[in-house]
């Protein structure tokens, strides 16, 4: 349940009522909160025939000179037998990156910095239409990394208007996060890219944080296999070829409803999502390096159960946060508690 998620709840494969819904719900949501969009439209050639296909891109402040992109696909897999949903895969992943940007509205305007901004891409045509191959994947992907080698985003162009040559988008692109099969109860994820393992490992560092505070139920970063040591094709490829870095969280192992039609709202877990939904909008606030001050947590007060102190963990009813995480309604204390105690211990590793 809840707004951000029942509407992608659905079959989504592309040109489908389905896939437009998800099309409208991106785009007027990310609007209302001062996004600028921009689409990357284009026909390709599938093993079923030319197919239209469009992603779609977010920009917060598309003047900024680096960006921070989380990213999905949206659309879903045409499976035999049957209206195929891709709960996990990737209507969870797509909800929580709309419910990121919803929880960090208001710190994200008030940000001062015009040095990085987030980005949100939600790409079409992830999923292959016969037998993945590398002609057969990731469509989307790859023709948005290639457009953005050489090109610049139209919302960059757009705002900055008085530049006369426009430097292509992907030497803007500080991070990219790539979220894949998320939601189900057996979610783990791994550090599959070696130039982002120590990334990943801050990001274990701050999970042990929230667990330890009583904010998550458990560990979801396995941080045991070593860096790279496993591999999984998935939009990423297209940028990392390009030498983007990125942070590929998809769960390994899959879940095992992947791409079958059991993977539907059943399958999902309430508290996995919830608790990745609170790592990714604390790491995302830690990268930006939001700030956060007391006034936010007054906001908490006034929307929500709220912490006693600042080292008390508040009561989360699961059930409820369940309906909520997607409306943007966690608890505002928990991401002022949790990221100002990471941001006086962490930094990033940005390039330079």
């Amino acid at each position: 349940s809840g707004e951000l998620l029942s509407p992608v709840l659905v079959p989504r494969q592309i040109g489908s009522p389905g896939y437009q819904a998800a099309q409208d719900l991106i785009v007027t949501t990310l609007s209302q909160l001062g996004y600028a969009i921009s689409w990357d439209n284009f026909t390709t050639s599938t093993p079923i025939g030319d197919v239209k296909m469009a992603n779609i891109i977010a920009t917060k402040n598309p003047s900024a000179a680096k960006r921070l992109i989380l990213s999905a696909h949206y659309e879903s897999k045409i499976v035999p037998g049957g209206e195929f949903i891709g709960a996990t895969d990737s209507a969870v992943p797509v909800a929580m990156m709309l419910d990121i940007a919803k929880g960090l509205a208001t710190l994200i305007d008030q940000q001062s910095s015009t040095d990085i901004s987030l980005q949100m891409v939600f790409f079409d045509g992830e999923e292959a239409f016969e037998q993945w191959t590398l002609a057969d994947s990731i469509y989307g992907s790859r023709h948005l990394a290639e457009f953005w080698e050489r090109s610049p985003d139209s919302a960059t162009v757009a705002a900055l208007s008085d530049v006369k040559e426009h430097r292509p988008e992907l030497e803007r692109v500080d991070l990219m996060v790539l979220m894949d099969l998320i939601g189900a109860s057996n979610n783990m994820f791994t550090a599959l890219q070696v130039p982002t393992a120590e990334l990943f490992m801050q990001l274990s560092e701050l999970e042990n944080r929230l667990l330890g505070a009583g904010y998550i139920s458990r560990n979801y970063m396995n941080t045991k296999i070593p860096p790279g040591a496993g591999g999984v094709d998935d939009d990423h490829r297209p940028f990392v070829q390009r030498n983007i870095p990125v942070l590929h969280l998809i769960s390994t192992p899959f879940p095992q409803v992947w791409h079958s039609l059991a993977d539907n709202a059943d399958a999902l877990n309430a508290t996995v999502i919830a608790d990745m939904s609170l790592i990714m909008r604390s790491f995302v606030a830690s990268y930006l390096q939001l700030n956060i001050d007391e006034g936010d947590s007054g906001k908490a007060e006034s929307e929500s159960t709220q912490a006693d102190s600042p080292t008390s963990a508040p009561t989360i009813d699961i059930a409820a946060l369940s309906d909520t995480v997607f409306i943007g309604r966690l608890l505002v204390a928990l991401l002022v508690v949790a990221s100002t105690y990471m941001l006086v211990t962490m930094f990033w590793n940005r390039r330079a």
